[in-house]
């Protein structure tokens, strides 16, 4: 109790029919300084050393070369002050009117990235920050409500709960995120390990939806 925590989410993937897998990702953290400030240089000596992100207002994992990934991921792990979660959905084992409720599905998600990051350590303020551009998130409201309903209501937890939506182009901890969803989501969609492999140290939570699949056959 008496310590704030911190949550950075963004996702990958998608609820439609392209790829099967659809992944979030969350750094949790009781100081997001430190990230901060190694994304800010990370993202500086990118820009410099390779031109063609130069103009950029934000590096997307996505549009990134293999090596620039790779630099970003171990830039990020060598903070020693935090821990990866994540949750990877694969799409085939749910159901076709859970996909097309974006809204409700991605808040039920949420739920196991959050919930066991307050039971594990009891904070007494979590600041959870999305990417605004979200486009799972029809109503900012809607979540903020729910996830205080299940902390506060359901589960009984005396805590200050602040959800931030902010432009992920302006937050260089949601563009950490970034680079991590895309690690794990690239995993799962194309078997590809070596991007997940630098996240595994800071892996602490593993979660599979729907839970009876195993993910990844």
């Amino acid at each position: 109790m008496n310590q704030n925590l911190y949550l950075y989410l963004d996702e990958s993937g998608n609820f439609g029919s392209a790829g099967r897998y659809f992944t979030i990702a969350a750094i949790e953290t009781n100081n997001p300084k430190p990230l901060q400030n190694v994304m800010k240089r990370t993202v500086l000596k990118a820009k410099k050393r390779f031109p063609k992100y130069a103009k950029m207002n934000e590096i997307k994992a996505s549009h990134s070369s293999p090596i620039v990934k790779e630099y970003f991921l171990r830039k990020i792990v060598s903070k020693t002050n935090l821990s990866i979660r994540y949750v990877a959905m694969d799409k085939h084992f749910v159901r076709d009117e859970l996909l097309d409720d974006e809204n409700l599905l991605y808040n039920y998600l949420l739920k196991y990235l959050i919930v066991p990051v307050v039971t594990k350590n009891n904070p007494s303020r979590l600041a959870i920050t999305l990417d605004k551009r979200s486009m799972k998130l029809k109503s900012e409201n809607s979540f903020e409500d729910y996830i205080n309903i299940i902390l506060r209501f359901d589960m009984g937890y005396d805590l200050d709960i602040v959800v931030n939506y902010v432009e992920s182009q302006n937050s260089y901890l949601i563009q950490a995120a970034d680079f991590v969803s895309n690690a794990i989501y690239t995993r799962y969609e194309f078997g590809y390990e070596y991007f997940m492999n630098i996240l595994m140290p800071k892996v602490v939570d593993e979660i599979h939806y729907p839970s009876k699949v195993l993910v990844g056959t």
